[in-house]
C-alpha cells in the first residue's frame, strides 16, 4: 500500500526526471525514425551497392538507438554515451556516403552522354540540362552533409549532456523507485 510519503516522492520523481524522460522519447522517435528511413534505402537502393550498405547500417544504427533508448529507460549510465557515439556513427556514414556519390558523379559520365552524341543540335540543347543536374546533385549531397553534420551532432551533443540529469535523477530519488523503473515500470 502506497502512503501520502510514497505518493509525494513519485510526484517529486517525476518531475525530477522530466528531461531523462524526454531524453528516453527522443531516442525511441529517433530509433524508428532511422530504421524507418533504412527500409526505404533498402528498398529503393536494391540495384545500388552503396545504398543497400547505407540502408543496412541504418538499420544497425536504430536498433541500437532503440536498444539504448531502453537502457536509458532502465537508467544506465552508459546509455547516454552510446547515444551520442551511434549518432555521432550515423553522421559519418552519411557524410562517407554523400562524399562517395559526390565523386562517383564527377567520375560518371553524363546522364545525357548517349543523346549527346547521337544528335548534335540536342546535344547543344541537353548541355545545360545537364549542367543543372550535375549542379543539383552537388546541392543534394551537399545538404546532406550539413544535414548530417547539424542534426546528427546536435543530437550527439544533446545526448552527451544527459548523464547530468541521469546522476542527479539517482542521487535524489528513492532507492524503491529507482528499482521500480529499472524493473520495467514507468512514472
Amino acid at each position: 500500500m502506497l502512503t501520502p510519503e510514497h505518493l509525494a516522492q513519485l510526484v517529486t520523481a517525476r518531475d525530477l526526471s522530466k528531461k531523462v524522460r524526454r531524453a528516453i522519447a527522443v531516442a525511441t522517435f529517433d530509433g524508428y525514425a532511422i530504421g524507418a528511413f533504412a527500409v526505404v534505402t533498402l528498398l529503393t537502393g536494391l540495384t545500388d551497392s552503396s545504398a543497400l550498405l547505407l540502408g543496412i547500417v541504418m538499420a544497425v544504427v536504430a536498433f541500437v538507438e532503440i536498444r539504448a533508448g531502453n537502457q536509458l529507460r532502465r537508467l544506465e549510465l552508459l546509455a547516454p554515451r552510446t547515444l551520442a557515439i551511434n549518432q555521432l556513427a550515423l553522421a559519418a556514414v552519411l557524410i562517407l556516403y554523400a562524399v562517395s556519390r559526390l565523386i562517383a558523379s564527377r567520375s560518371a559520365p553524363s546522364a545525357y552522354a548517349d543523346y549527346i552524341a547521337a544528335d548534335p543540335e540536342l546535344g547543344k540543347m541537353l548541355v545545360p540540362i545537364d549542367d543543372l543536374t550535375r549542379q543539383m546533385t552537388v546541392y543534394f549531397y551537399a545538404g546532406l552533409i550539413a544535414i548530417a553534420v547539424v542534426a546528427q551532432g546536435g543530437m550527439a551533443l544533446y545526448y552527451y549532456t544527459r548523464p547530468r540529469y541521469l546522476r542527479a535523477y539517482l542521487a535524489q530519488t528513492p532507492t524503491w523507485i529507482i528499482e521500480m523503473q529499472r524493473a520495467g515500470i514507468r512514472l
